[in-house]
């Protein structure tokens, strides 16, 4: 899955403020009005009347899932943006603005959400979008078993009474609302398309429909996937890019030599080495972590907390930031920081730190290290079996190699490799991997983001631990922050204590845009979108 705020390169959120909790508003929102935009033409692309072509970094096939239910990487989500659309969307701006509904009733306790759509709204094969769409769209999400399959959670029931019509009712009071629903899993789905492809739907341009700005139009598999405005879309107007060729790479070298060659303006991964031209920051909530597959058929090795937490320890966290270079942050927790409440007091001021990670303690977390190892009943490295630490490009293979070397010299481990595997994501969702890297975006700013993906089933890592799916949905069931924070706290402990994860950096957003000759690129937690790019 997936994760960001605060200036024009942050995500924003209906909520001025964006909480690390629920609460409640009232009242009657209406869509604005917009007014058209202009597109121009660009050294390097192709371009017309109609807005520009270019083509951009689109990541790996195997990241490349145009089914929103089942996507979960930032490209594939970034790509379901293009082409669908929910009753809330991105602005030019980046802000969460009402998208296929035309306005929304907000009743006074906060639970309830009358959506009124819009009347011009289509799906590529002319059919109107209907309120069912999206009642079966959420139904499709909860049974798909994908990484967000739980994201609706706070929506008690959801009903069209007409096709104009969707009544939500909330489980809770939740202020984040409107940024669950822009989220592409939120998105509405066709039923008859689903069930006419079964689980072919989405996996080529003509086994799915779409009802955003795009349309699929060709996928050339393993190497492009291409994406064409709909002139139906109702707000056509203010979409400037005509067509947007993604590019299907793995190797961050080659991401650079396009960027640089101006094949492509845009990639969201590159060497992580050096200082680049058109290397962009943006300030963001996410955590870079080493994920251990505790899950049933990981190795049993892993199933020892000692050795996680062991190797987790071993780690030299401060030496991994200054490989990288990017201005990250050390972690010693698993939220990242900047999940404040209204006062600005930050949660992780009120969570224990895992570890220290001052640099002259690290040689009391190796000695700790060393001792929890050998308890496990592998001193000195001796015994300790195989493994495959397994990552998706080359950024990601040198991080491993560091923190393995890390292994080797503090812990006398030699017997793990790092592998960069094409179907790295498919992999590490079907638990078919020993370590892997994991990293998340949040979503949205808030600490139930950050917390659910350890809840039991909803991890990579194969986590189960019931007190710790109590402590989250005790969190979830309430308004109050403090009560909220309080058992999120506890959720963070039971992570120290068991160490699934190992937290190694929250690092910033950064990506390559060619910001000298484009702008209008709309950059949220993690996601790009395209639409309203122009050239300077």
């Amino acid at each position: 899955m997936k994760k960001k705020l605060l200036s024009a390169m942050l995500c924003t959120v209906m909520v001025a403020g964006m909480l690390s909790g629920c609460g409640s508003s009232a009242g009657t929102e209406t869509a604005a009005e917009t007014t058209a935009a202009e597109g121009t033409t660009a050294e390097g692309t192709t371009a017309s009347a109609d807005g520009l072509s270019f083509a951009v970094c689109g990541g790996s096939e195997d990241a490349m899932v145009l089914d929103t239910a089942r996507a979960g990487t930032l490209e594939g989500l970034s790509a379901c943006r293009h082409l669908y659309e929910g009753l809330y969307k991105l602005d030019q701006e980046g802000n969460t603005v009402l998208g296929q509904a035309a306005s929304v009733d907000i009743s006074e306790d906060g639970l309830t959400y009358t959506f009124t759509l819009r009347d011009d709204i289509t799906w590529s094969d002319g059919q109107p979008v209907v309120a069912g769409d999206f009642v079966y769209g959420w139904q499709y999400l909860k049974e798909s078993a994908g990484d967000y399959c739980d994201l609706l959670s706070m929506i008690s029931t959801s009903e069209a009474t007409d096709d104009k019509t969707l009544v939500v009712t909330l489980a809770y009071p939740c202020s984040y609302l409107p940024s669950v629903l822009a989220f592409p899993s939120a998105y509405p789905v066709r039923q008859d398309i689903v069930e006419a492809n079964g689980d072919a739907y989405a996996t080529d341009p003509d086994k799915a429909v779409y009802n955003g700005a795009y349309a699929a139009t060709e996928w050339t598999h393993q190497e492009s996937v291409v994406m064409t405005a709909r002139d139906d879309y109702y707000d056509a107007a203010n979409i400037t890019a005509k067509e947007i060729t993604w590019q299907l790479m793995t190797e961050t070298s080659t991401m650079l030599a396009s960027f640089q060659s101006g094949d492509i303006i845009y990639s969201d991964s590159y060497p992580e080495e050096g200082v680049l031209t058109g290397l962009q920051f943006a300030s963001g909530y996410n955590t870079y972590c080493a994920l251990f597959n505790v899950g049933e058929n990981g190795p049993e090795v892993l199933k020892d907390a000692n050795v996680r937490k062991a190797l987790s320890l071993a780690i030299d966290r401060n030496r991994l930031v200054s490989i990288r270079n990017l201005d990250d942050e050390v972690a010693n927790t698993y939220a990242p920081g900047g999940l404040t409440d209204e006062s600005g007091k930050e949660f992780n001021s009120t969570v224990t730190p895992w570890y220290s990670t001052d640099e002259a303690d690290y040689e009391a977390n190796c000695e700790e290290a060393k001792a929890l190892l050998a308890e496990a009943g592998y001193a000195d490295g001796e015994g300790f079996p195989a493994l495959s630490y397994i990552v998706n490009n080359d950024g990601r293979r040198e991080i491993a190699e560091a923190v393995i070397s890390d292994w080797k010299e503090v812990l006398g481990i030699d017997t793990v490799t790092v592998e960069i595997v094409d179907s790295f994501f498919a992999q590490r969702q079907e638990q078919d991997y020993d370590i892997a890297y994991f990293g998340w975006y949040m979503d949205y700013p808030d600490v139930s983001n950050m917390m659910y993906t350890f809840v039991s089933g909803a991890s990579d890592s194969g986590y189960a631990n019931e007190e710790y799916d109590a402590a989250y949905n005790a969190a979830t069931a309430t308004a109050d922050t403090a009560e909220q924070w309080t058992n999120y706290a506890k959720c963070e402990e039971l992570l120290a204590a068991e160490a699934p994860v190992a937290p190694l950096f929250h690092s910033q957003n950064s990506y390559l845009f060619n910001s000298d000759s484009y702008d209008g690129l709309v950059y949220y937690c993690g996601n790009f979108y395209f639409g309203y790019v122009t050239e300077k």
